[in-house]
Parts: structure tokens; sequence; C-alpha cells
């Protein structure tokens, strides 16, 4: 039902916008090619600036309140054990990336599954976690074992193709080969 108001909503935006365009034009035309009168030309065209500030101030307003709705819910990323036991957690308010893999003497990653029991099927940068406009995202970095992803309510894994990010929600598995991340 929400889904059907917003889009009605959208569609009545887009007609208001349509139209203020179409009367735009018409008070341009107006001001340019019929009008003589300078003082009308220039009191129009401030109007016409005035207005467009005004919508646009609205229109950045909506948007950062829009982001801010959209906030991503996720606060942790917790490492599962084969038995089902918590092992580790990585809480991820205030970051922006998760480099996931195997810490060496060269690199270090964020989410280090060094000491796991599928350590031997970990890549050394297997995935990265980003931040994005109130989203997180997944991408496999081309590991040798892959990434999947087992969204919420379904049954099976998603396996990912390399480099290609991938949203993910709260609730939702990560298979970083065969260990496996909750998305919390």
């Amino acid at each position: 039902m929400g889904g059907i108001y917003l889009n009605i909503k959208g569609k009545l935006y887009y007609c208001i916008v349509i139209a203020l365009l179409f009367l735009l034009a018409v008070c341009i035309y107006f001001l340019y090619f019929i009008n003589q009168d300078i003082t009308i030309r220039a009191v129009g065209t401030t109007v016409i600036i005035l207005l467009f500030l005004l919508w646009f101030y609205y229109e950045r307003k909506n948007t950062q309140q829009q982001n801010v709705l959209y906030q991503s819910n996720i606060k942790k990323f917790v490492l599962i054990t084969r038995d089902g036991e918590k092992e580790k957690e990585w809480h991820c308010e205030g970051v922006k990336s998760f480099l996931i893999g195997k810490s060496t003497i060269n690199s270090e990653v964020d989410i280090d599954l060094t000491d796991t029991y599928y350590a031997e099927y970990i890549s050394p940068n297997h995935a990265v976690l980003n931040y994005a406009e109130g989203y997180w995202y997944i991408e496999d970095l081309n590991s040798k074992n892959g990434v999947g992803i087992k969204k919420r309510g379904e049954e099976y894994a998603l396996r990912l193709k390399p480099m290609t990010s991938y949203k993910i929600d709260e609730g939702d598995v990560i298979y970083i080969s065969k260990s496996k991340l909750f998305v919390r």
C-alpha cells in the first residue's frame, strides 16, 4: 500500500513540475518577446531567479531528509562458528569501509578471519564492505573461493559476481567462502 501511495505521490509531483515549467516558459515568452517595458523584464527576471533558488533549496532539504530516513540499520557484523555460536563481532558505527580477509606481514585487514575454522579457504583480500549513501554494500575482490549473500527470508545464498557491489540489509548472511557473517 505504501508503495502505491509513493508512486501516486511521485506522479503528482512530476505533473506539478511539468505544469510549473510550462507556466515558466509562458512567463519567459511574455517577458522577453511580447513585453517592451524594461522594468517589467527586470522584476520578472528577479522573481524567476528567486523562485528557482527557493525550489533548489526545497529540493536539497527534501533530499537530505530522505537520506536521513533511509539510513542503514546495520550496527555490526557477527562471525558465527560452525556450531552457530558468536565468535567475533565488528561494530560499524562511524566506519565507512571494512576489508575482509586474512592479515599478513605485508597487509592488514579490518575483518581478520586468519584464525577461523575455514581460514584456508579465505583469500588475503577476500572482500570489502563499503558504506555509501546510507547503505552497506559488499564486493568480492576476485577471491578464489567466492562470496555469497543469503538475503533475509531466502532459502539459498546468491554467489556474487567478482568486482560488483551488492547491497546488504540487516538480517542477511554473508558467506566469505564457508565462513558466515551475520548482518545485525
